[in-house]
């Protein structure tokens, strides 16, 4: 498979799809998200791919989150489409039948985080660095909050969310955000080594476990992008946004 901005690759059952955006911290374009959900299709269903890996290109970052190119230039009518971009991709990756695993080799913020947070095991990179950090671009963060809800709770989730604060992979296996913390240099072979262990245990067993795992929090997911639209849509017919954005890409360019 060819995509232009991921690399895909298939090695002894173990596909390993990786965001292949380093100048933009692998941020998530539209056409990401589009070649993702693509991407996590095709591995569904080919049979030669008995686990997924997904990672970021380089040695910064994960995935930065949504692209801030694109999202200031997001409006009151047009709010509805970019949230439904992110529902599409993450319906595909929430039915994926076979164990992902989230490799983080980096800073895994916003959206970004979130497309962590999907994959059923999050090992970490002992430099990686976590964060919902839309607060600070104007953004209401339905989305994460609900994932954040269901692993760490009220006291924790709202302190994130509210301040937009970054904490480090050891904080982040405190919090359970992540499961396995490893040295930087090991991140590569501990990610090869589980996916390999998932990729030979039974896949209807497998495929049953996470169905279930799914229909948990259903109901969660489809009430929280419900919300996105209505939280979006009011927010860019603010513009607070769209200031934040332009105030974010002019203190950039001092820096």
């Amino acid at each position: 498979m060819v995509y232009n901005t991921l690399l895909y690759q298939v090695k002894d059952g173990v596909l390993t799809v990786t965001i292949n955006r380093p100048k933009t911290y692998n941020a998530l374009s539209t056409e990401t998200k589009l070649e993702l959900a693509d991407a996590f299709k095709a591995a569904d269903n080919d049979q030669n791919v008995r686990a997924i890996v997904i990672t970021g290109a380089g040695n910064k970052a994960f995935c930065s989150g949504q692209d801030l190119n694109e999202s200031q230039n997001v409006d009151e009518d047009t709010a509805r489409k970019w949230v439904d971009e992110f529902d599409q991709l993450y319906r595909v990756i929430r039915s994926i039948k076979k164990p992902i695993i989230a490799s983080v080799n980096g800073f895994s913020t916003g959206s970004g985080l979130q497309l962590a947070l999907l994959a059923d095991i999050r090992i970490s990179s002992d430099e990686a660095k976590y964060g919902m950090t839309e607060i600070d671009v104007g953004l209401a963060c339905i989305i994460g909050t609900t994932m954040f809800w269901e692993i760490m709770g009220k006291s924790r989730t709202t302190d994130m969310i509210l301040t937009g604060k970054l904490i480090s992979a050891e904080v982040a296996e405190k919090y359970g955000l992540v499961t396995r913390v490893v040295p930087s240099m090991n991140l590569k072979e501990e990610t090869d080594k589980l996916a390999t262990e998932l990729a030979q245990k039974p896949p209807i067993a497998l495929a049953s476990n996470k169905e279930w795992f799914k229909s948990l929090s259903d109901e969660n997911f489809n009430s929280c992008m419900i919300f996105a639209t209505e939280a979006h849509t009011r927010g860019y017919g603010a513009g607070e946004p769209q200031r934040m954005m332009e105030a974010f890409f002019e203190k950039r360019k001092t820096i």
